[in-house]
């Protein structure tokens, strides 16, 4: 049975087998001897998108003492969640995002994402998100249609699946924004994500 670490693009962990092209972390989310997550969504403000392979460093999934790792589907979705590029292993990317995000450091981005987002995974109080005119985001960003998330992506609409992205469809005329403010900022300044093959 696969373990609850994949995560959607409304920012919710779920379990999925398939792992996509990203992990990351929120900190250390789970019981490492049941590998289970425990109620908390965070534990840590450093929401960070990692690559899967960097200088061979391994640990045991959900392992005692070890950050929880999260998958995504693609950078894209990473976004969309809350997370950013990490500057340890994805330095370039942490750079150029940070430039377009037009933030001086790491910090004072981590603090204003995260001041967006806490409030969207509260279990008990959640908060509307901000309704938004699709045909306005820039490409990159998610938006959301009831409980089904889209990928604005060359002008059209691109159904987010576990697997990759389904045939483009037409823009709806209003929908609520998932990514945060902060992140389509960058992507409007030039921050190119890395997407799913399944764009292509």
């Amino acid at each position: 049975m696969p373990l609850r670490n994949r995560v959607n693009p409304f920012s919710r962990i779920h379990a999925v087998s398939a792992r996509g092209l990203f992990t990351g972390n929120r900190g250390i989310l789970h019981d490492a001897d049941t590998r289970t997550l425990k109620k908390q969504s965070w534990a840590t403000d450093g929401w960070v998108i990692c690559a899967l392979e960097f200088k061979d460093w391994q640990a045991p999934i959900m392992g005692h003492g070890h950050w929880t790792e999260l998958f995504f589907l693609d950078e894209a979705v990473a976004l969309a969640a809350g997370h950013r590029p990490c500057h340890t292993c994805r330095r370039a990317a942490a750079r150029a995002f940070l430039n377009a995000a037009g933030y001086s450091s790491a910090a004072a981005l981590h603090a204003a994402i995260n001041a967006e987002m806490k409030p969207h995974l509260r279990v008990h109080r959640p908060t509307v998100r901000q309704p938004c005119t699709p045909a306005d985001l820039p490409d990159g960003a998610f938006f959301a249609v009831g409980e089904t998330a889209w990928l604005k992506h060359r002008g059209a609409a691109r159904r987010f699946t576990w697997a990759g992205y389904g045939p483009a469809e037409p823009l709806p005329e209003v929908a609520l924004r998932l990514t945060p403010e902060i992140a389509c900022k960058a992507l409007a300044s030039g921050y190119a994500p890395q997407l799913h093959p399944s764009l292509t």
